[in-house]
């Protein structure tokens, strides 16, 4: 009966620590130049006519952006898996905004004026289990 306890509990913690695990270690790196090396990148781009796109995967991937001073970059992230999430970096690859599985809820978005010319990279990464994630991105 007391194994029979400790095999319990130990489970129950096992579940319970899972569900505190962090974003994969390259997404908790601060420069988006770091994560490039073991990352691949893809360039966004809108259909013609369109200022908006909708991303979706489960594979690690950088989907880098081009914009311009004093546009607005909105994100708004729909479906996250729990060990999904979705980064974005300014130009410089610094982080401006996160959004994680385990805080998303319904939903969220963010918009950003861009402060100047260049790519903005967003990091969508599925963890070590491939968890779906699906964002769109639009610039105005």
């Amino acid at each position: 009966m007391r194994s029979l306890l400790i095999a319990g509990a130990s489970s129950l913690l096992l579940t319970l620590g899972m569900s505190s695990i962090p974003a994969p270690s390259f997404a908790q790196a601060t420069n988006i130049q770091e994560i490039s090396k073991s990352v691949p990148r893809s360039r966004v781009v809108f259909a013609r006519g369109k200022s908006s796109t909708v991303i979706n995967g489960a594979d690690n991937r950088i989907y880098v952006l081009k914009a311009n001073a004093g546009q607005k970059l909105s994100l708004k992230v729909s479906n996250l898996g729990a060990r999904a999430g979705v980064v974005l970096y300014n130009k410089n690859g610094n982080i401006v905004k996160g959004f994680n599985g385990f805080s998303l809820g319904d939903g969220q978005s963010f918009t950003y004026k861009l402060p100047s010319t260049g790519d903005y990279y967003i990091l969508g990464y599925g963890g070590p289990t491939h968890h779906q994630y699906e964002f769109s991105v639009s610039i105005k």
